[in-house]
């Protein structure tokens, strides 16, 4: 992945975590578990791009999409997991704009409802103490 779409990933999921809170330190971490799963578009997996999981309150979680296979959920220490419970996902999946002539504009390589947490309609319960697997199948 290029630096550019991966500081793209790392300001959209500060974002993210600005719109939700994330919390003051590791003390306050909450209980998470590992989550892993696929995400498919137009019926094929994802290649690559960004997950987010946003409970009700407190610190978010965010992984990677690698070939339509979720990697790496973390919330605090990498790799550790979401927070247990209900939580809202986005998903963020983008390449370069090469009609730009900054350079720095990106194109959406799904609907960008799925990058708002109020309007993706995504959704995952996870279970503290179990194999997370969670399955999104992206639509038009």
């Amino acid at each position: 992945m290029s630096g550019y779409r991966t500081g793209f990933f790392c300001l959209a999921f500060i974002m993210s975590l600005m719109m939700t809170g994330c919390g003051g330190g590791i003390d306050d971490a909450p209980e998470v578990a590992i989550v892993t799963g696929t995400v498919i578009w137009n019926g094929k997996p994802l290649e690559e791009g960004t997950i987010a999981f946003h409970p009700v309150s407190g610190r978010s979680a965010s992984g990677t999409i690698k070939g339509g296979e979720i990697v790496e959920v973390t919330t605090t220490v990498k790799g550790d997991g979401a927070p247990v419970g209900e939580n809202k996902v986005t998903i963020f999946a983008t390449k370069p704009d090469e009609k730009d002539a900054s350079g720095m504009g990106t194109i959406s390589l799904i609907p960008e409802r799925y990058n708002d947490v109020n309007k993706s309609g995504l959704k995952a319960t996870i279970k503290g103490n179990a194999e997370n697997k969670v399955n999104f199948d992206l639509v038009k």
